[in-house]
């Protein structure tokens, strides 16, 4: 009985990992730029500046970033070093949203 239950939960598993590559959710519809950017205001800009130059306890300058929005939102949703995980604080639509919003920071340099 046990392994019926183990073997639900890996087949739930992948099926929830399809149409989703790297973290990015492609069926997610991402918040609009102007409420991405608020919650990047409430929630990154004390690291990374209201303009993404900050760089305060070691956070990147992320007007340099190579990332592409995949790789955003996946640091995001799971942090990377110092940064914590939002996975449990922001949805999937605002996740997505913040990693949009970031490419504007990448178009005023």
């Amino acid at each position: 009985m046990k392994l019926r239950f183990v073997w639900a939960g890996v087949l739930a598993g992948a099926l929830g990992a399809c149409g989703s590559e790297g973290g990015q959710h492609a069926d997610v519809e991402p918040i609009p730029l102007d409420l991405a950017q608020k919650g990047y205001e409430q929630k990154c800009a004390l690291c990374h500046g209201n303009d993404g130059k900050l760089g305060r306890t070691g956070a990147p300058d992320l007007t340099t970033s190579k990332m592409n929005p995949a790789e955003r939102e996946r640091i995001i949703r799971y942090g990377k070093g110092l940064m914590p995980p939002q996975k449990d604080v922001l949805n999937d639509a605002e996740i997505a949203g913040i990693a949009a919003y970031l490419d504007t920071f990448l178009a005023a340099e």
